[in-house]
C-alpha cells in the first residue's frame, strides 16, 4: 500500500506543474508521503519479526530502511520516465532536494515504525499518526506565533516560504535539520532494539542515549541555527519588541504613536527619522482609506539589511509580508519613502475589519485577490501610469486576468503575480470610489460574494480609462512574464540567474545564462543578458549572434528592443563609429521606453553631436564608469557647457545615487537654470531638488518642487505629487 501511495503520488505529479520534475515540490511531496506512510515498512517489518522463533529487533530495523530506500526510488524512477515526455529541465537538477527532503523524513518514519511495531504493534498506526500530527503542530506553532515563513517538520520536509520567492536551494540551516532528523530516527532505532527481541538492548539504549541527546541538543538550538525564530528570550513573549533573536540581528529602534519600527543599528539617525515620518503618514492614510481611526494596537515593522539576512532569519528573500494577526510587517530596508511599506502597513491596518484568526477576509482559506487587491488599492503606487491605466494597458494586450477566476479559492497565484496584483487592485480601487468605504469594509469582512457582478461593473468601468498607447507598450514588457505555474522550470531558472550574478568568472555567468535561454526560450530578456555576459566574456562573434536571435525574437517588446539597439550604439561609440552609434540611438528613440531609459538615451544623443563631449559622457553613459576621475570630466564638462544644463543634471544624479543631497540639489538647480533639451529631465531635476531638499530638512523647497512636478500633469504623475505632497504635510 505505501508503494502504491508513492506511485499514485508520482503519476499524478508528473502531469501537475512545478512537481513534474525532480525539484523541490516533488521532493517535498515524497517527503510528505513517506512521513505519513513511511512508517508502514517498519511497522511490518516488527510485525514479522514477532513471529519468527529467533526474532532480531536490529533484522527489523534494517529490513524497514531497506525497503525505505527502496521505495524511495519508485518516484525518481517515474518522473525521470517523465522527463522522456516532456525533456527540458535538467533531470538531476532537484537531486540534492530530494535526498535531502524525502530520504531523512523516510528513514525517520521506518525508524518510528520498527520501535512502535515492537512497543504497540496493535497500535502503532494510531501512534505513528498522533507523533506526525503532534510534531507538525509544533513545527507550524513558530509560523503562527512568531515572524518566521518557513517551517521544518522532520517528519514532512520543509516549508520555505512565499511561491513568489523562485530560487530555493539547499543551506545550512536544512542541513543541520536534516541531520537532526537522522538524529532522531536513529535513537527511535534504538528504541526499537531496546523494546524489541535480541540481545542488542546494551546497544540500543546507547543509541537512544547518544543519539537522542543529540537530536534534543540540537532542537533546543533551533533558533541559533535558523529553524525558528520566534521564541521570545526575555520580557513579554507577546510582544515581538522581545524577539530577542531578531532584534538583536536588526539592533536599532525607534517607536512612533503608532508603529515600532526595527531597523539595522548602523541606520543613521536622520534617515530613522525619514522612515518614522514615511511610516507614520502611510499608516494614517491607510487607515483613513477605510475609514478607521488612527488609534490601534503597535504594528511591528521589521526591515532587513538585504534579502540574503531576511532568507537566514525569517525566509522569504524577495517577497515582504504582513502577518495581520501578530500585526507584524516584514520587509527588506530601503530608503524612505520606502517603496513597499505602505502596501504591508494595509494588510496590518485592515485586520481590524476582517473577522477570524488571521484578521483577512476568508478566515482560514484566505481570500488572496481581496488581501492583496486592498492592499494595492489603498497604496496606489505613484509612477507614470496609474493602475487602472495598467490594468487597461493589459486590457488591450489581452492578459488580464479574468477577476471571478482570481477571487476563486487558491486561484489567485495561477495568475502572473504583477498581473493579479494590478487586477485586483484596480478592481478594489473601483469599487471603493464608487462606493466608498463603508462598502470597502464589507467587502473585507464578507468577501466578495458576487464575482460575477463585480466583474460585470469592473468591466465598463474600464472601458472608460482612455488606452494610453505608451503604457500597452511598457506593459508588454513589465508583465510579460507567465506565473510561476505555467513555467517548466522555474526554480532552476531563478537558480541559474541568481548563480550568474554571482558568478566569479564571465564565462561561467554566459554558460548559466546560455542554460537559462534554452530552458525559458519565450523570454527575450534572458537573451539581451546572455548578450552581456558573453560581451564581458570577450566572446563577441557570440553575442552578435545572440543579438540577432533577440532581435528576431516574436515577444521582444519595444522597450527591450530599445535596451539592446542601445548597447549595441555605446558599443560602437567605444570603437570610435559615431555614425553608427546615431543611427543605432536614433532607431532606439523611435521606441517605446521608460522614461529613465528614455532620458539616459536622450543624453547619449546631446553628448554624441560634439566631440568634446565625449570624453566624460562617453565614460558615464556608455561604459557606466562612475568614479571620481568620470566626476572629474563632467565637472570639466559644465565649466565648458557653461549654456547646457545637461552636464549639472548629470552630476546631480550622481550626487543623489551618493546621497550627497546638497551637492544634488544644487546642481539640478543649477541645470533648471541653464536650460534642459526635453520636458522629462525637467520633470526629473524637480524630482531630485524636491527629494533632496526632504532630505536635508528643506520642507518649503521640497513642496515648491513637487508642487510644480504636479502642475498640469497627467494622472499617474499627479498621484505621484499628491503622495509626497502628503508626506511633507505630514507629522
Amino acid at each position: 500500500m505505501y508503494a502504491g501511495v508513492l506511485a499514485a503520488a508520482s503519476v499524478c505529479a508528473a502531469f501537475l506543474p512545478l512537481t513534474d520534475h525532480l525539484g523541490y515540490e516533488l521532493a517535498e511531496l515524497i517527503a510528505l508521503c513517506a512521513g505519513l506512510f513511511g512508517a508502514a515498512p517498519g511497522v511490518a517489518a516488527a510485525r514479522a519479526e514477532l513471529w519468527r522463533n529467533e526474532a532480531d529487533a536490529l533484522r527489523a530495523w534494517g529490513t524497514a530502511l531497506a525497503a525505505a530506500f527502496a521505495l524511495l526510488a519508485l518516484p525518481v524512477a517515474i518522473i525521470l520516465l517523465n522527463g522522456l515526455r516532456r525533456p527540458i529541465c535538467d533531470p538531476l537538477a532537484g537531486l540534492v532536494l530530494y535526498l535531502l527532503l524525502a530520504v531523512p523524513s523516510a528513514v525517520l518514519a521506518a525508524s518510528l515504525g520498527t520501535a512502535v511495531g515492537f512497543l504497540a504493534h496493535r497500535r502503532a498506526g494510531w501512534l505513528v499518526a498522533a507523533v506526525f500530527a503532534l510534531s507538525l503542530a509544533f513545527a507550524l506553532g513558530p509560523v503562527l506565533r512568531g515572524p518566521q515563513v518557513f517551517a521544518f517538520h522532520h517528519l514532512g520536509g520543509m516549508f520555505p516560504g512565499p511561491i513568489y520567492d523562485e530560487a530555493i536551494r539547499p543551506t545550512r540551516a536544512l542541513w543541520l535539520f536534516r541531520a537532526c532528523t537522522l538524529s532522531y530516527a536513529a535513537a527511535c532505532g534504538g528504541l526499537a532494539l531496546v523494546a524489541g527481541p535480541g540481545r542488542r538492548r546494551a546497544a540500543g539504549a546507547a543509541l537512544v542515549a547518544l543519539c537522542g541527546g543529540a537530536a534534543v541538543w540540537l532542537s533546543l538550538q533551533a533558533e541559533r541555527f535558523h529553524w525558528k525564530a520566534s521564541v521570545a528570550q526575555s520580557g513579554d513573549r507577546r510582544d515581538p519588541l522581545h524577539h530577542a533573536h531578531l532584534y538583536g540581528e536588526l539592533g536599532g529602534s525607534q517607536r512612533t504613536p503608532h508603529l515600532v519600527l526595527h531597523f539595522p543599528r548602523e541606520k543613521p539617525e536622520s534617515e530613522r527619522a525619514l522612515l518614522a515620518r514615511d511610516a507614520e503618514v502611510s499608516w494614517r492614510a491607510v487607515r483613513a482609506f477605510v475609514g478607521l481611526p488612527e488609534e490601534a494596537g503597535p504594528v511591528h515593522v521589521f526591515l532587513y539589511r538585504s534579502a540574503d539576512e531576511k532568507r537566514r532569519l525569517i525566509g522569504a528573500a524577495e517577497t515582504s509580508f504582513t502577518k495581520p494577526w501578530l500585526r507584524q510587517v516584514h520587509t527588506n530596508d530601503a530608503a524612505a519613502p520606502h517603496p513597499i511599506l505602505r502596501h504591508e502597513l494595509a494588510h496590518a491596518a485592515f485586520a481590524d475589519v476582517a473577522p477570524g484568526p488571521f484578521g483577512v477576509p476568508g478566515g482560514l482559506v484566505p481570500q488572496m485577490a481581496l488581501v492583496e487587491g486592498a492592499a494595492v488599492a489603498a497604496d496606489w503606487p505613484p509612477g507614470e501610469f496609474t493602475v487602472h491605466q495598467e490594468a487597461r494597458a493589459l486590457r488591450e494586450l489581452k492578459l488580464l486576468p479574468d477577476l471571478p477566476q482570481i477571487f476563486a479559492p487558491a486561484r489567485f497565484y495561477g495568475e502572473s503575480g504583477p498581473r493579479a496584483y494590478t487586477a485586483a487592485g484596480s478592481a478594489i480601487r473601483f469599487l471603493w470610489q464608487t462606493r466608498g468605504p463603508t462598502a470597502f469594509r464589507e467587502l473585507y469582512a464578507d468577501g466578495v460574494a458576487d464575482p460575477e457582478g463585480l466583474a460585470r461593473a469592473y468591466a465598463a468601468f474600464l472601458d472608460a480609462v482612455p488606452a494610453v498607447p505608451r503604457a500597452v507598450a511598457l506593459a508588454q514588457q513589465r508583465f510579460a512574464a507567465p506565473a510561476i505555474v505555467r513555467r517548466p522550470c522555474a526554480h532552476e531558472v531563478a537558480q541559474l540567474q541568481r548563480d550568474a550574478g554571482r558568478a566569479g568568472s564571465p564565462r561561467l555567468a554566459a554558460a548559466l545564462w546560455a542554460r537559462c535561454v534554452q530552458l525559458e526560450p519565450d523570454d527575450p530578456a534572458l537573451l539581451v543578458q546572455l548578450r552581456r555576459a558573453q560581451l564581458l566574456a570577450g566572446e563577441v562573434a557570440a553575442a552578435r549572434a545572440t543579438e540577432q536571435r533577440a532581435l528576431a525574437h516574436p515577444k521582444l517588446s519595444q522597450p527591450l528592443r530599445a535596451t539592446i539597439l542601445t548597447e549595441s550604439g555605446d558599443a560602437a561609440w567605444r570603437y570610435g563609429d559615431a555614425a553608427a552609434a546615431q543611427a543605432l540611438y536614433e532607431e532606439a528613440r523611435r521606441l517605446v521606453q521608460p522614461e529613465a531609459q528614455e532620458r539616459a538615451l536622450l543624453a547619449r544623443l546631446w553628448a554624441l553631436a560634439d566631440p568634446r563631449r565625449w570624453p566624460a559622457s562617453r565614460r558615464l553613459l556608455a561604459d557606466g564608469d562612475a568614479g571620481p576621475e568620470t566626476l572629474r570630466a563632467l565637472e570639466e564638462l559644465a565649466a565648458s557647457e557653461a549654456r547646457e544644463g545637461l552636464p549639472p543634471y548629470l552630476l546631480a544624479k550622481q550626487m543623489q545615487n551618493r546621497s550627497t543631497w546638497a551637492d544634488c540639489a544644487l546642481r539640478a538647480r543649477e541645470a533648471l537654470a541653464r536650460g534642459l533639451p526635453a520636458a522629462l529631465f525637467e520633470q526629473e531635476a524637480l524630482r531630485m531638488i524636491g527629494i533632496a531638499s526632504w532630505h536635508l530638512g528643506d520642507l518649503a523647497s521640497a513642496r515648491d518642487a513637487f508642487t510644480k512636478l504636479g502642475a498640469g500633469a497627467p494622472p499617474g504623475r499627479a498621484n505621484e505629487s499628491s503622495r509626497w505632497l502628503d508626506l511633507l504635510n505630514g507629522p
